[in-house]
């Protein structure tokens, strides 16, 4: 009988190595800023304004107007000094008064508004600018000698005491301000409101022409008073 050959030796095969999934770790959360704020003044812009500037661009671009101005006088008047003139920065002049650089629009609007509030328009924003030419800056002011505001206002004659007080009337009724009596007269303590929010109240009344609206706004932001407009009246 034949001799049958030898089992081959056995060889391991190799085993298949599945790679076992890795934990993934996220990477941390990357910290988002919020997305800037923006001011209530900004949201109170006509379609077609500019944005308001903030305070320091406020604060820089007055500097500049103010050198530019410096700097054009001193070119169109060499011969002028500073005593010739009437400067805030003097601290040697007295009697400067703090007056809304709005005056001229705010006195036209109290004209058109004043025929809601009396029998027809009166020409009250006179009585206004007395009354911020004798403030000190605290939103207060005493008139203990009616006849010599009436006769700075322009009213002249046997009523002028008269119109004062019904000029003043006007003014309390369209809100830019509020009186009590005194041992002078009953409208002597006198209080000043801030004029921006009085402005847009008279606005949202319809009481005032919006082109008279929009140029009071116009001139805020080109001032840096815009905000003041949002303050509730």
């Amino acid at each position: 009988m034949a001799d049958l050959p030898s089992p081959l030796p056995s060889v391991p095969l190799p085993q298949a190595t599945v790679p076992l999934p890795q934990a993934t770790v996220s990477p941390p959360p990357v910290a988002v800023p919020p997305p800037p704020a923006i001011g209530v003044a900004a949201l109170l812009i006509e379609p077609g304004l500019p944005l308001p500037p903030n305070s320091k661009q406020t604060a820089k671009r007055i500097s500049k107007a103010k050198e530019d101005a410096i700097a054009m006088r001193k070119h169109l008047w060499p011969a002028i000094s500073d005593e010739h003139l009437w400067l805030l920065d003097d601290k040697r002049r007295k009697g400067f008064s703090s007056i809304p650089r709005v005056m001229p629009i705010l006195m036209n609007m109290i004209g058109d508004a004043s025929k809601h509030v009396s029998a027809k328009s009166v020409p009250a924003g006179r009585a206004y600018l007395v009354l911020w030419c004798r403030v000190f800056g605290e939103g207060f002011v005493e008139v203990d000698n009616e006849a010599v505001a009436a006769s700075e206002a322009g009213y002249t004659g046997e009523r002028s005491v008269s119109t004062w007080r019904e000029h003043i009337r006007v003014l309390k009724e369209l809100g830019f301000i509020d009186y009590r009596a005194g041992q002078a007269g009953p409208m002597q303590f006198i209080l000043l409101f801030n004029p921006y929010p009085i402005a847009k109240a008279l606005r949202n009344k319809k009481w005032v022409q919006e082109v008279q609206y929009t140029s009071l706004l116009q001139r805020a932001i080109k001032i840096g008073a815009s905000s003041d407009i949002n303050i509730e009246a």
